[in-house]
């Protein structure tokens, strides 16, 4: 029998995908995001690699985080709930404290993975009872992600996702789009749900926001040229920072009422886009470094005046 590169805990049946939202886009540097798309486009498909972030980023604002489903869920054990709610309301706000040195930081974020481990071991959630979670919640894929997807692997793009989310929860719900076992230029970085049999036994951390950078670092990948980067916080656009990659387009999801992050995010991002963001922009810069026509609705979309500044840089 054949081990799974990405196993599953089955069928993610409710898939839910973001309708368009209109989006205000804000770009840091147009001569320097103009440079940095005409060397994407000049060395093509072979340079070209997607790293990304998946909760919220991948999925919508609308979504929970895929730790959150099992919180969330009116099918989890209630003092499971409990104890995960408390943890939530501890250690989040020390997460997105800025003001945070990274050393304490990631002491607070270990002590906080040990509990939520201990607290899914001892709830001993089974595959089927997790899939019923899934297919319960509220996740939802942005628009025109899944095009996105599938050209990506179309092209034999590699795409590295890096995510404190759930490993099997994000496989089973990428399955939904294309048989991701067999796409060999993906890799995926989180958190991993050990099953015994049927039974959640144990949950193996591995991943923060502060630990990712250090994660892609001592991955062993041969990284490429030019880097499409997308997150949804300000701790993500430093996923790559140890890469050494010589072009990168960095790309924020900001939501609507983060708007006070916005200075942060034209900081750092290329290009920040606020609202609940689609995949066009992505899907467009894929386009022209691989050299393919967008879609009818795809073009029209793109020809709105909100992508007017973008449009003049390519």
């Amino acid at each position: 029998m054949q081990i799974q590169r990405f196993p599953t805990i089955g069928e993610w049946t409710e898939k839910k995908t973001n309708s368009f939202i209109e989006e205000k886009l804000i770009i840091r540097n147009p001569e320097e995001l103009k440079s940095k798309i005409e060397k994407m486009i000049s060395e093509g498909a072979k340079q070209m690699q997607i790293v990304t972030d998946f909760d919220q980023t991948i999925s919508s604002f609308l979504s929970p985080a895929t730790f959150s489903l099992f919180r969330m869920s009116e099918l989890s054990p209630q003092d499971f709930k409990n104890k995960m709610q408390s943890y939530y309301d501890y250690y989040v706000p020390i997460e997105k404290d800025q003001s945070i040195k990274i050393e304490e930081k990631n002491k607070h974020m270990h002590e906080w993975y040990q509990k939520v481990s201990e607290a899914f071991h001892e709830a001993k959630f089974t595959k089927s009872l997790s899939c019923q979670i899934l297919n319960t919640s509220h996740i939802y894929l942005r628009y025109l992600f899944e095009p996105f997807f599938n050209k990506c692997v179309e092209e034999h793009v590699p795409f590295h996702i890096v995510s404190g989310g759930l490993d099997r929860v994000i496989n089973t719900i990428l399955s939904s789009i294309h048989e991701i076992d067999t796409y060999d230029e993906m890799t995926l970085h989180t958190n991993q749900m050990l099953f015994q049999d049927d039974t959640l036994e144990k949950m193996e951390m591995l991943v923060t926001a502060t630990t990712k950078a250090k994660i892609l670092e001592t991955s062993g990948i041969q990284f490429r040229n030019n880097t499409i980067l997308l997150g949804d916080l300000p701790s993500d656009f430093y996923m790559t920072k140890f890469l050494n990659i010589p072009n990168q387009v960095s790309i924020g999801f900001l939501a609507q009422d983060h708007a006070y992050q916005l200075e942060e995010y034209k900081k750092l991002y290329d290009i920040t886009i606020i609202g609940d963001p689609s995949f066009l922009v992505p899907l467009v810069l894929l386009s022209k470094v691989m050299g393919y026509p967008l879609s009818e609705e795809q073009t029209q979309l793109f020809n709105s005046k909100n992508y007017d500044e973008l449009r003049k840089l390519f």
